[in-house]
């Protein structure tokens, strides 16, 4: 069993890609992927509400295969947010939410950053915050204060710091147990580290798929096939933490 607990659909104005349901399905079945979380790319086109929709309808289209992830611009009006963030929730069915720290320019010390952290506390469902690239932001260690203020949130690192803040990543794991690891962009030494260090119950293979080749999974997969781990810690990577993360039924 394979979970890529970061995976995108849709368009985006800032990077300037897209990935299609297609070749996302077909990434999935060529890499012997059986479930996906999936998220819109920031500055979603033609809207985030609009690609939550398609996440949806794909997720009805292949049941317990597809997972979404709310990710919205928290720099909008308060009740524009939570109607948002609570309608994917409640009613579509989402797994958990987004903090991109770069794409929506987020700090996530900040009142508007903390907003995100309050849902997903209140709503008993996890965070998943971009770490690495703008390093302004991105700090894996600006986490360490929001999982101590919300002790009882899941909090995920994207990226685990994207290799230049693989240290910071770690230290922020080591400090705070609710703080959860996923890999995709680091080194395969440094996920080999994480596991033997932090504990492979609280590290997460995800791909970042960010555009239609759809490479990347294969690329994020590979590395846990190569790394010298024990079977067990190489299932809880691969499957088991993104299941109890975020609470997959499957």
């Amino acid at each position: 069993m394979i979970i890529d607990s970061h995976v995108h659909l849709g368009g985006s104005r800032i990077f300037d890609t897209i990935i299609d349901e297609e070749n996302l399905i077909s990434a999935m079945e060529k890499n012997n992927v059986d479930a996906c979380v999936v998220q819109p790319l920031p500055g979603a086109l033609p809207s985030s509400k609009e690609v939550h929709d398609k996440i949806f309808n794909l997720a009805k289209k292949y049941p317990k295969k597809i997972f979404g992830l709310v990710s919205i611009n928290p720099h909008i009006p308060k009740k524009e947010l939570k109607y948002e963030v609570e309608r994917c929730i409640k009613e579509l069915g989402f797994v958990g939410i987004k903090c991109h720290t770069i794409g929506h320019s987020v700090n996530p010390l900040s009142e508007d950053g903390d907003l995100i952290f309050n849902l997903a506390n209140k709503l008993n469902i996890p965070i998943n915050i971009h770490t690495g690239i703008d390093i302004a932001f991105a700090y894996p260690s600006l986490n360490i204060p929001k999982a101590k203020q919300y002790p009882e949130l899941k909090i995920v690192l994207a990226h685990s710091g994207m290799g230049t803040l693989a240290s910071e990543a770690y230290v922020a794991a080591k400090e705070c147990t609710n703080i959860y690891l996923e890999t995709s962009w680091t080194s395969a030494e440094d996920i080999e580290w994480f596991i033997k260090e932090v504990g492979s119950n609280r590290i997460m293979m995800g791909s970042d798929i960010f555009n239609n080749a759809c490479y990347n999974q294969a690329v994020e997969l590979k590395k846990y096939e190569v790394i010298n781990i024990k079977d067990e810690d190489r299932i809880n990577c691969l499957y088991k933490t993104a299941k109890e993360v975020f609470n997959l039924d499957i």
